[in-house]
């Protein structure tokens, strides 16, 4: 299990206050971000998605600590811990906080020794919600995995998703395009995805059956580009990107939604935030972002994967590539909210891996 990162914002809005704060809290060896106000403080939350512990005046001009606590908890969607510095006259505000799951609230001037206590006890609460998390996770991915075939992962899901399954496996037997157990990695990843994102429970779903059919379209790639040993030639590239037109041919003409929404997956996962993806050039929010979820999945699962191109990449290296760069890999490739997901989470895509890395088992 990852510790939590020791990174903290602190938003008031009086710099000798600020700096008594940093002070604090950079001796009890936290990285400090500061902010001037609430409208600063979610500007901040919205650049680094690694940031969940908060220390915040509740009396500020523009946004107050309140007001800031209510706009956090509804735009971003993560687990926050709230330490609220408060004054005489600010009772009837911090009650409100409460009502809101503020845990901690400290009088001013801070005591050194009452913040540090708040913070660890509040840092202490953010790794607890993450065991409970993980702990549900590897009890979904433990009964998923249990699956021996793809006949018991179609069992599992139900008759009504029969068809989906069923294209799957055909393409399986057909053609050698990537292996089932990477299927439905990408699935799982992308419900796990989703699930960070604030997506509801139905779309979750969704996304994991439908990111199953991301490349279905390779069934459509002559063997001699899609079977290559080495790097393809740009007029091969060409050829290999038309398996997005190729699948979204295949899976749009179905009147099951779940094929619907593997259809706009399956041509628009290789799109990049930046506008220069294929096939459609598609940028930022303009990508679905379904397939924005899938995008990243699918690389992440690609690096850890052996290909005949390449070996496979650890999990480490995975994750570094994914959120640096490696020169064919830039992160500004993907939604920026969701890679400061990824990044905050990658230990949860590697039990994944972990818990089904070859094959069905």
């Amino acid at each position: 299990m990852a510790e939590i990162d020791r990174r903290i914002l602190v938003v008031d809005d009086e710099p000798v206050i600020r700096k008594l704060l940093v002070r604090i809290l950079e001796r009890a060896d936290f990285s400090v971000v500061v902010a001037e106000d609430g409208l600063d403080g979610l500007e901040k939350l919205r650049t680094d998605a690694s940031i969940r512990l908060i220390v915040s005046d509740l009396r500020m001009p523009k946004c107050g600590g309140l007001e800031f606590v209510r706009r956090a908890i509804g735009e971003f969607k993560r687990d926050f811990e709230f330490i609220l510095l408060t004054g005489d006259g600010d009772k009837s505000d911090a009650i409100d906080a409460l009502r809101l799951g503020v845990r901690e609230f400290l009088d001013k001037p801070v005591e050194r020794a009452d913040l540090e206590a708040a913070v660890f006890k509040a840092q202490e609460r953010l790794l607890e919600h993450d065991r409970e998390h993980e702990r549900v996770r590897k009890l979904e991915i433990e009964n998923f995995s249990k699956s021996q075939t793809l006949d018991e992962i179609n069992r599992k899901l139900g008759g009504a998703e029969e068809e989906l399954i069923d294209r799957l496996s055909l393409i399986s037997q057909y053609r050698d395009i990537e292996t089932a157990e990477h299927c439905v990695r990408v699935g799982l990843y992308s419900q796990l995805l989703a699930d960070m994102a604030g997506l509801d429970a139905n779309t979750q779903r969704t996304i994991r059956l439908a990111g199953i059919l991301h490349d279905i379209g390779k069934v459509g790639v002559p063997d001699d580009v899609l079977l290559k040993e080495g790097s393809l030639t740009d007029c091969e590239f060409e050829v290999m990107q038309r398996h997005t037109e190729i699948g979204y041919s295949m899976l749009n003409s179905s009147h099951n939604p779940v094929l619907q929404q593997a259809a706009v997956i399956a041509r628009h996962h290789h799109e990049k935030w930046t506008g220069n993806g294929y096939c459609t050039g598609l940028v930022g929010e303009d990508i679905p972002i379904i397939a924005r979820i899938v995008s990243i999945a699918d690389v992440y699962d690609a690096l850890r994967s052996s290909r005949r191109y390449k070996p496979p990449f650890g999990h480490d290296a995975a994750v570094s590539i994914i959120t640096k760069g490696d020169g064919r890999t830039a992160p500004d490739m993907f939604d920026p909210t969701l890679l400061g997901l990824f990044a905050e989470h990658h230990h949860r895509f590697e039990n994944i891996f972990d818990s089904m890395p070859d094959q069905l088992v």
